[in-house]
């Protein structure tokens, strides 16, 4: 078994969807309670970018401690930019498994985003003059790729052998040739760290991928969509959406700026039993920052609970990582078979007799709701 430990839940769904596209029977996890599940691929979904640095390595610890045991190829899922606490939870790992190194490539040649000579490049732009200069948790302040991690690792040229002494090396690759030449360098105790196009290469050893046919969507009489983003597109005007006579309901403002919540739940359960898809969204307003962000996606977490207790749907679509995190804790709802993957990095889960869908708030409603089936009757 591979076991994947993810910062995200966006991340994890990504890595689950590629492990789904080589014929891998693959599980999600937001816990690890009890026995592990039965899977050729375990991706642990954690929240770990959004906490301090010193709580996600105690969380990946954690992770890593239980599946030491297991006999599991443990593998580090990192944000593509290196966002978050990256040399923390690598190092909490090695610490925790024995691992002597670590070697790391979170680019994706595939989607344009590069290493070469130690530097980062997006579509050939340095990272720091693209939007990731301006991200509001984790700037790219410079574009040399040991300079994001503090000069906590040193780079390794794709024709370059490892540094003696260096505990994590971030490679160079411009395409998934130079990624499976840095792959060969790495050991039995070395730690495999980074983005989907690495993992890609690690999952495709001896495994055919599987013919791209995107999903189509279960038979379903009840749909729950649930927008996380206060800057997403409403899902409304989609075809599926439309068929199922599906209606919108936004965020009052009062409940936005920290009001109580509750009557608004009430009202939309009300709509939820008269109508086969619900929309619930933030709207379209202003980015008050992280204090807001938390709030907003707790509140979000408990509507979707209100409304799943009155009935559970069969479909849930959730716009947003850090939402969808927050409703499957809420939830309690933290193992999920993965079904189906509708795009790269848009995937389907199942709980119960529940479809859970995962959808950053960057890709588009289409890539879930163009193929559709509205046969089941109504619940």
């Amino acid at each position: 078994m591979i076991a994947v430990i993810a910062d995200d839940i966006t991340g994890a769904a990504e890595i689950g969807g590629i492990a789904l596209r080589y014929g891998k029977k693959t599980v999600m996890a937001t816990q690890l309670d009890g026995r592990l599940p039965q899977a050729d691929v375990l991706v642990v979904a954690t929240d770990t970018r959004s906490d301090t640095e010193a709580g996600a390595a105690g969380t990946v610890r954690q992770i890593a401690h239980r599946l030491k045991g297991s006999g599991a190829a443990i593998f580090k899922k990192t944000d593509s930019v290196m966002r978050g606490h990256v040399v923390a939870e690598i190092r909490a790992i090695m610490a925790e498994t024995g691992h002597t190194g670590a070697l790391l490539l979170p680019q994706n040649p595939s989607k344009g985003r590069t290493i070469k000579d130690g530097v980062y490049y997006v579509g050939g732009v340095r990272l720091s003059d693209t939007a990731f200069g301006r991200d509001p948790e984790y700037p790219a302040l410079t574009s040399s790729a040991a300079g994001l991690l503090g000069g906590a690792a040193a780079p390794l040229a794709v024709g370059g052998a490892p540094a003696p002494g260096c505990a994590i090396h971030i490679a160079d690759a411009g395409s998934a040739d130079d990624i499976r030449a840095q792959l060969a360098k790495a050991g039995r105790a070395t730690l495999l760290a980074g983005g989907a196009d690495l993992f890609e290469s690690v999952v495709a050893a001896g495994s055919p991928p599987r013919p791209c046919v995107p999903a189509a969507l279960p038979p379903a009489g009840r749909v729950l969509v649930i927008c996380g983003s206060t800057q997403g597109t409403s899902p409304a005007g989609e075809p599926y959406i439309r068929s199922l006579g599906g209606c919108e309901a936004a965020m009052p403002a009062e409940v936005f700026h920290g009001g109580n919540p509750a009557p608004w739940a009430e009202a939309l359960a009300r709509l939820y039993k008269s109508h086969r898809a619900l929309i619930v969204g933030i709207g379209r307003k202003e980015n008050m920052g992280p204090a807001y962000a938390s709030r907003l996606r707790l509140t979000m977490a408990d509507v979707a609970a209100t409304l799943v207790g009155r009935g559970s749907p069969d479909i849930m679509a959730i716009e947003g990582g850090a939402t969808a995190y927050a409703i499957m804790q809420r939830l309690g709802w933290h193992s999920l078979t993965l079904r189906a993957e509708y795009s790269p990095g848009v995937v389907g889960m199942v709980h119960n007799a529940t479809e859970i869908i995962l959808k950053p708030g960057s890709y588009p409603w289409g890539s879930i709701f163009s193929a559709h089936d509205t046969q089941k009757p109504q619940k």
